[in-house]
């Protein structure tokens, strides 16, 4: 039998992300105790209002499919909450569209909206599957570092000078899945000019825009002047409802924008779930304090992790928003890829390469705190174990 597998698909893996969790699994099978901070998804049950909305669409029949676009009652919800939180001004009827989850979002736009051959300009470190997507696409993704000394902030002047003729895209991740960090305003504004400049596209990933600690303020490049007509952004209930099984999230753009994103999206999946949008809707209009208590949680697992670290020396930015903390471990002699391996085996503590981020990153790890705060001190424990035992021997 020949070789069906095409070319682009050969450079596709399982993110690092599957592979740890993967072999955690296994360990766990023979008996051994792992702590979980390889994956970002919250720990917390779905609040019950929003189980019992799902509920209550299948209960009444709401089974079938909806518009392309997602129900009218959940696009006007999410409009009056982009209006009040993003100061993003979208027009429900035509400017959003409901998505399978951000994922999907993320694919549909980007199928949609390059060409063979374009470039898309991607951040290192960033989300891992921005680059799968964009070769799946049988586009070119261009890396450019964020500066870790900066608070993980583009240096624009090597951004500008990675744009070519081809660039067609910059995926933008803010607040950062993997570092935690927010790109604040000011850089948005300088990043905004470039992009308008070079007449660039930019897909805006706001997963993590509830999930804010202190006076951290995320600001939506879309709202930005000059930026709307430009600008893809993609929310979603995931992280800040603990919606994930529920594949559910939605894109604002411009109308013209969105004529042809709408395209790919009804070829792609046709709608979302009839029940996940129902969900959704509760999610926005009936929001309790199941949602306070989570940020409380994520808020006391944030302050233990970082206090470990910054205990052990190891150089880490301080996590303004989501729930993920990205050392350096380059001061142990070794770097991501085989401590991430060594702390597993040794330890029972599963955590990603900070390579499967980017290539420049490879001196990271993303730990997740997305686990109880019970692990999170258990796991932290191992991690002083580990630490003292390397340093032992160098």
């Amino acid at each position: 039998m020949k070789d069906y597998e095409p070319k682009k698909m050969k450079a596709i893996t399982f993110t690092g992300i599957r592979r740890v969790l993967e072999r955690a699994g296994q360990l766990e099978a023979d008996g051994k105790s792992v702590i979980h901070f390889e994956i970002g998804q919250p720990d917390f049950v779905t609040p019950k209002y929003i189980r019992e909305a799902a509920c209550a669409s299948l209960q009444a029949g709401n089974t079938r499919y909806t518009s392309n676009y997602g129900t009218i009652a959940l696009r006007k919800a999410i409009a009056k909450k982009l209006e009040k939180e993003n100061h993003i001004h979208a027009d429900p009827n035509s400017e959003i569209m409901v998505t399978v989850g951000g994922e999907e979002a993320m694919a549909a736009a980007v199928l949609a909206l390059v060409d063979a051959g374009d470039e898309v300009i991607l951040s290192d470190p960033g989300y891992s599957p921005y680059d799968s997507i964009v070769k799946i696409a049988n586009a070119v993704p261009v890396y450019v570092p964020l500066r870790e000394a900066d608070n993980w902030n583009f240096d624009l002047e090597i951004l500008k000078q990675s744009i070519t003729s081809k660039t067609k895209l910059i995926m933008l991740c803010t607040p950062s899945n993997p570092t935690g960090t927010i790109m604040d305003r000011e850089s948005l504004e300088e990043l905004s000019q470039i992009c308008i400049d070079h007449d660039i596209l930019v897909i805006a990933d706001e997963a993590y825009e509830r999930i804010l600690y202190e006076d951290n303020v995320h600001t939506s490049i879309a709202s930005l002047p000059g930026m709307w007509e430009r600008t893809i952004t993609i929310q979603s209930f995931s992280k800040s409802h603990s919606m994930c099984g529920f594949r559910i999230g939605y894109i604002a753009a411009c109308k013209k924008l969105m004529s042809i994103l709408i395209r790919a999206h009804q070829k792609i999946v046709l709608c979302a779930t009839s029940s996940s949008q129902d969900a959704a809707l509760a999610a926005l209009t009936q929001e309790s304090d199941e949602i306070a208590y989570m940020m409380e949680q994520f808020n006391k697992r944030r302050e233990l992790i970082y206090s470990t670290l910054k205990e052990l020396g190891l150089p880490c930015a301080y996590p303004q928003a989501a729930f993920y903390v990205f050392p350096n471990v380059s001061s142990l002699g070794m770097d991501g890829d085989t401590f991430c391996q060594r702390f597993l085996e040794e330890y029972g503590v599963a955590c990603v390469p900070g390579s499967d981020f980017g290539p420049g990153s490879k001196n990271n790890l993303r730990l997740s705190y997305a686990t109880s705060y019970e692990d999170c001190a258990e796991g932290m424990e191992r991690l002083k174990k580990f630490v003292a035992d390397i340093r032992s021997k160098q």
